[in-house]
């Protein structure tokens, strides 16, 4: 499931996997033109995207509604300077599933497969390759 990033104009880039397009930009204040969001906020909506997912999956397989489920992501700066931000996933639970305990709902939101390889520090390789242009 490969994703290619190229540059389009200024502080503009655009990101591309299977036929879909997104456009990434930076803020008026960090320079760009604010057409898009910043990576960041992408990197919050896939693990947002990918915990409430998992939650779905999670509520439904205990016969608990799904209606209202939502996830809502934030960085949370450090009190250690240079310390990574970290990242708080906020859960909103339908009423319904009052019952579950909130341990079993909070392992259901880092258990897809996005969050738990950012969670787990999944490696990053850099390949290099040149090219003409």
């Amino acid at each position: 499931m490969p994703v290619t990033v190229r540059r389009v104009t200024g502080r503009q880039l655009e990101a591309s996997a299977r036929g879909h397009v997104v456009r990434t930009d930076r803020t008026r204040e960090e320079g760009g033109t604010d057409t898009g969001c910043t990576s960041g906020e992408l990197l919050l909506m896939a693990l947002g995207s990918c915990a409430t997912g998992s939650l779905r999956n999670f509520l439904e397989g205990r016969g608990a509604p799904v209606a209202g489920l939502a996830t809502e992501l934030a960085f949370e700066p450090s009190a250690t300077p240079g310390a990574r931000d970290r990242i708080v996933i906020a859960v909103k639970v339908p009423a319904g599933a009052a019952g579950i305990p909130d341990a079993e709902i909070a392992r259901a939101a880092v258990a897809g497969r996005v969050v738990s390889r950012v969670q787990l520090g999944s490696e990053i390789e850099v390949r290099i390759e040149r090219t003409g242009a």
